[in-house]
């Protein structure tokens, strides 16, 4: 019993030091990687080994062997995080690089009643600025940027150039948002394939490259800005523990509302003041429910403007983001916030964003990501209705998975003018849905897509659980040059 009480208190210890790591700064725990990743993986290593003897039988015995062991993978794997961090560092100061490293956390599905476990240290992001790495509108690197490739893919070969390896190395390619974004995710995609050949040719196994373009879609700056726009020209080299974790970065990054935080829109638009201005009132809406059966459909568009009752969209404050929660479970990064990433950008000041699949360097075959077709509550394609000032919206189909949020049909925007007096005929306006992930509920974004439309795009919230909306805004032209908000919070049929 003595040396069990021993073993257990030396656990403790080691669990007050890991926590005391957990707590320190972002910038400091990056530091704490570079400096004393060894040492932090042997701590981390030992914990788990040790409980996990300690939940086989409670013996001192199987503690101490299951501490033993958990601190050899575990020195092993702090090694690999603390080397690879050097080695970056030096390669960015050698060629004066702008790169950004972090390190990849997983944390565990939270359980009901039970404490947060540790979080597991998966992978390490790198995101390198093109200063010059690529000529503009080209997929063929300079020769400043073949040497910087080079440099970087020395530091992922060792780890990466065995057959057997299970680790796997992803190229996103990330681009301003000049242009069209079907443009901007086409040279990001040859863009992203350029570097990973690249680094097969310096020895990285070509089967544990994947290459993606994002495009315009995942912005980590203003692109109303010369300096932001170059900050959104950027390479991303992720290396993950396994194809698993793979998957759950590439779900987890096209629904991540973080990058909401900055709009892709190049030019001025209506856009909402911060929370503290005043929002102007408006009549409430009756109460009256919009009807379930489907508006008979028309090809012609309304003929005049539609007055939804809204008012300018500059005296609106946004205030979706209030229920995007960020996700307590998947993967994070360690020195990225959250509150202060979460959506603070309305749809109008915002563009479809459009990211290519991931491909396999070696095959091209596209990553597998979706086992099960498992919906959201109430968006397994099913028509989403509101009334808007006597108008009917429809948004049919609404079709979100469960794993990913991802949007699997675009949904058409069906409008009834007039409804509420009679009007049963319809315009069908093509539509295309971008769906941002939080804890509780998913941001829902329509962009219309048609010229001369009687709206232009549409926000709702949307709850994961009970499959209601909890606030949304519609957004549509009063003349040439002003936009108008207004309240429209739909329901699924």
């Amino acid at each position: 019993m003595g040396d069990i009480m021993q073993t257990r208190s030396r656990l403790f210890r080691l669990t007050a030091l890991a926590t005391a790591v957990s707590l320190a700064g972002c910038a400091s725990l990056n530091q704490l990687g570079r400096d004393y990743g060894t040492a932090i993986g042997c701590v981390g290593g030992a914990m788990a080994g040790a409980a996990l003897g300690a939940v086989i039988s409670g013996k001192a015995k199987d503690i101490a062997i299951g501490a033993a062991s958990g601190a050899a993978v575990g020195c092993a794997a702090g090694y690999a995080w603390q080397n690879r961090l050097q080695e970056l560092e030096r390669v960015a100061r050698e060629e004066n690089l702008r790169m950004q490293v972090e390190t990849l956390r997983r944390q565990a599905p939270v359980q009901p009643g039970k404490p947060v476990g540790p979080a597991e240290d998966v992978g390490i992001v790198a995101q390198v600025q093109d200063q010059g790495m690529f000529p503009v509108g080209s997929d063929q690197l300079t020769p400043d940027g073949r040497r910087q490739v080079e440099k970087l893919a020395q530091v992922f070969r060792q780890q990466l150039s065995e057959g057997g390896s299970s680790r796997a190395l992803l190229v996103v390619g990330h681009t301003d948002a000049t242009g069209t974004a079907e443009s901007n995710q086409r040279l990001s995609e040859q863009r992203a394939r350029t570097v990973g050949a690249v680094l097969a040719r310096a020895g990285v196994n070509p089967s544990n490259i994947y290459y993606q373009g994002a495009g315009a879609s995942r912005p980590i700056a203003d692109n109303g800005t010369v300096s932001g726009r170059a900050a959104n020209r950027r390479v991303e080299i992720v290396e993950v523990a396994s194809t698993e974790i793979l998957k759950l970065r590439v779900a987890q990054e096209q629904a991540n509302p973080r990058y909401l935080a900055h709009g892709t829109r190049t030019e001025a638009t209506d856009a909402a003041p911060a929370p503290k201005a005043k929002t102007a009132k408006r009549p409430a809406a009756k109460k009256k429910a919009p009807a379930t059966a489907q508006p008979r459909t028309a090809t012609a568009k309304p003929s005049a403007p539609v007055d939804f009752g809204g008012v300018p969209a500059a005296d609106v404050a946004w205030t979706l983001a209030g229920g995007i929660k960020p996700k307590r479970s998947g993967l994070s990064l360690i020195s990225s916030a959250h509150a202060s990433e979460l959506p603070v950008r309305s749809c109008n000041e915002d563009q479809p964003r459009v990211a290519g699949a991931v491909k396999n360097l070696a095959s091209g075959a596209e990553l597998r990501q979706y086992a099960t077709n498992a919906y959201l509550t109430n968006m397994n394609g099913r028509p989403w209705s509101g009334l808007v000032n006597g108008h009917q919206v429809t948004l049919s189909p609404v079709a979100v998975l469960r794993e990913g949020a991802q949007v699997v049909k675009p949904p058409a925007v069906l409008v009834v003018k007039d409804f509420e007096r009679g009007n049963r005929h319809a315009a069908k306006l093509a539509a295309l849905a971008n769906a941002y992930e939080g804890e509780d509920s998913i941001l829902y974004r329509v962009f219309v897509q048609e010229e001369g439309a009687p709206l232009s795009c549409i926000d709702v919230a949307m709850s994961k659980s009970s499959g209601n909306a909890s606030g949304g805004k519609l957004y549509y032209p009063r003349s040439s040059r002003t936009v108008y908000a207004a309240d429209y919070i739909p329901r699924g049929y």
